[in-house]
């Protein structure tokens, strides 16, 4: 099996869906201290931007306003959520290069650390079947603001990837992998082929040294040139 794995905010998404959920229940009123809510968001969104961030401490805080809310009821609002502020945010890049990898009969995953109640939805608009991300904890279908098992972030990227081979009884005979993010290290130097996406700084530093392929989809609207090296990789 060949895989090509794809992060999701700031690598397909232009932006972090995460933050725009969050806004969108601001504008839905389902947070209590809009003002409040959202400057402590946008705080904990530097750290992780820094590579300061418990992720823990940021579920724990952005998942709360779903506390008592029924799973089907939030899938509603997401995906009328996914369809209005995420569709029209994925680079035109990311499709053409996800095109690219079905034709070369590769399977897709998209591997986040952002909530499987969003990045699910996200990928299914994308068409990629597999998909790893936190999973949000529920119970009798009622969110409880928890979340169970291994978070995908950093290091856990790595165990979460592991464990869907095992249980998918599968070995990769090569590995892709697309991430802007320096979180995203482990998991780009366990792969066959890491690929950096609009890199943070320290990302693209690292990148340099390694000699490892950056695209860089914001400053170059179209990836023909990008696209043209993949065929003879």
């Amino acid at each position: 099996m060949r895989l090509a794995l794809f992060d999701l905010d700031d690598t397909l998404l232009d932006g972090d869906c995460s933050a725009l959920w969050n806004n969108w229940m601001v504008e839905r009123g389902w947070i209590a201290s809009p003002g409040e809510y959202l400057a402590r968001t946008q705080a904990m969104n530097a750290a992780y931007h820094a590579g300061r961030l418990r992720l823990e401490q940021y579920l724990a805080f952005t998942l709360s306003p779903l506390v008592g809310r029924h799973a089907e009821e939030v899938a509603i609002e997401v995906a009328a959520f996914v369809t209005i502020r995420i569709v029209p945010r994925v680079f035109p890049q990311g499709h053409k290069l996800m095109a690219h990898h079905r034709r070369q009969g590769d399977r897709l995953l998209l591997i986040s650390s952002s909530s499987q109640h969003l990045v699910a939805p996200v990928a299914k608009q994308l068409g990629i079947e597999q998909v790893i991300a936190v999973e949000p904890a529920l119970d009798e279908g009622v969110f409880t603001g928890d979340t169970t098992g291994v978070l995908s972030y950093r290091g856990g990227k790595v165990t979460r990837l592991e464990a869907w081979l095992t249980e998918h009884n599968a070995t990769a005979s090569h590995l892709s992998f697309y991430s802007d993010s320096k979180n995203d290290l482990p998991l780009l130097n366990r792969v066959n082929r890491p690929v950096v996406v609009n890199p943070d700084p320290v990302l693209a530093e690292i990148a340099r040294v390694e000699g490892w392929e950056r695209l860089d989809w914001r400053q170059e609207p179209r990836p023909t040139i990008q696209l043209t090296r993949l065929c003879h990789v």
